[in-house]
């Protein structure tokens, strides 16, 4: 057999590297624009560049095949625990995975005889150079998928938190509700987490129908994860408007259901929405911060209104009688 380092100088190898780019030319396939920050800046350095990668996930055309795939998978990790990014990068290698197999299925691997041509278009027609150069051997390559944690573990560590984020966007139900209702800062109290954790702690009080431990966290948890992921409270909560089916984008998305390929016609609604939250409820809350990190985030998007969901009579009535000042109501009689 010949020695390897003579393979890579030979003639034959040559011709056959730029054959495969005259091919890539000739098929107009879509590659990396020369201005783009690397994979490896946007997702896997010490920071998470979600405000970019949105933009990418968003855009009408790929930048290469897979990327927005990645990415999307990545920034819904992001979303629910901005803060591990274990999550995310297992949830983009799981999408890394799914876009090989894709690509060899394309590419009639699976049904057909191996044969070098196919192996070729699946590799660099279909999965395309720049997502193994850029993502796939940025990982690690095939090492990288011996020895990630696979999707249950992820899921036994989201299903502890599945509670907390469950309370959270109640608490932000509330919020919506106390900003569509709030119009005079003489008669009416604003809208602030402080007035939601008021009803969490009138429905501890309420009659034994209501098991208020199987809905919800405590507060000291509420807060937790309020100060810990204020940058994605408006996604989070937006996520929980959406009808998919029967149940919601967050549920698909706590579940590790998500994919762009099955879910990115929710995407703008999805952005849309959280910028309304921003500019509709955080805006009255006084909490400039809040309001300040979600702006960061979605710079570009316009708000899209939504009705916030009716609310069970015993949560409608604790909510109405803690939201009016009944002292300046009286006063004014």
């Amino acid at each position: 057999m010949a020695d390897v380092r003579d393979i890579f100088e030979s003639d034959e190898l040559h011709h056959a590297v730029k054959a495969i780019e005259n091919l890539i030319r000739k098929g107009n396939l879509v590659r990396g624009a020369p201005d783009q920050k690397a994979f490896r800046e946007l997702a896997l350095g010490n920071r998470f560049h979600a405000s970019e990668i949105l933009r990418i996930i968003l855009a009408e055309h790929p930048v290469y095949p897979g990327l927005r795939e990645v990415l999307a998978a990545g920034f819904v990790g992001w979303v629910l625990f901005p803060d591990l990014k274990e999550i995310r990068n297992v949830l983009m290698i799981q999408e890394v995975l799914w876009h090989l197999d894709g690509a060899e299925r394309k590419a009639g691997l699976l049904t057909e005889k191996l044969s070098i041509e196919r192996d070729i278009v699946a590799r660099y027609v279909v999965t395309s150079f720049d997502f193994l150069k850029e993502i796939y051997s940025e990982f690690g390559g095939y090492e990288a998928f011996t020895r990630i944690n696979n999707i249950e573990t992820m899921n036994s560590i989201i299903s502890v938190e599945k509670k907390t984020v469950e309370t959270t966007v109640r608490a932000l139900l509330y919020l919506h509700h106390e900003a569509d209702l709030y119009r005079d800062p003489e008669y009416d109290f604003a809208p602030s987490l402080n007035r939601a954790v008021t009803i969490f702690a009138h429905l501890k009080r309420a009659p034994e129908a209501f098991t208020y431990k199987d809905h919800f966290v405590s507060r000291s948890l509420l807060h937790r994860r309020w100060s810990e992921t204020k940058q994605t409270l408006a996604l989070v909560y937006a996520a929980s408007t959406i009808k998919v089916g029967r149940t919601s984008l967050l549920q698909i998305i706590l579940n590790l259901q998500f994919s762009y390929s099955a879910h990115f016609k929710f995407l703008q609604v999805w952005v849309g929405r959280a910028r309304y939250v921003s500019d509709h409820v955080f805006s009255k809350m006084g909490d400039w911060e809040l309001q300040m990190e979600t702006e960061k985030l979605l710079p570009e998007i316009q708000p899209l209104p939504f009705k916030a969901a009716a609310l069970p009579l015993l949560e409608t009535k604790i909510l109405t009688s803690q939201f009016r000042k009944k002292f300046k109501n009286s006063s004014s009689n």
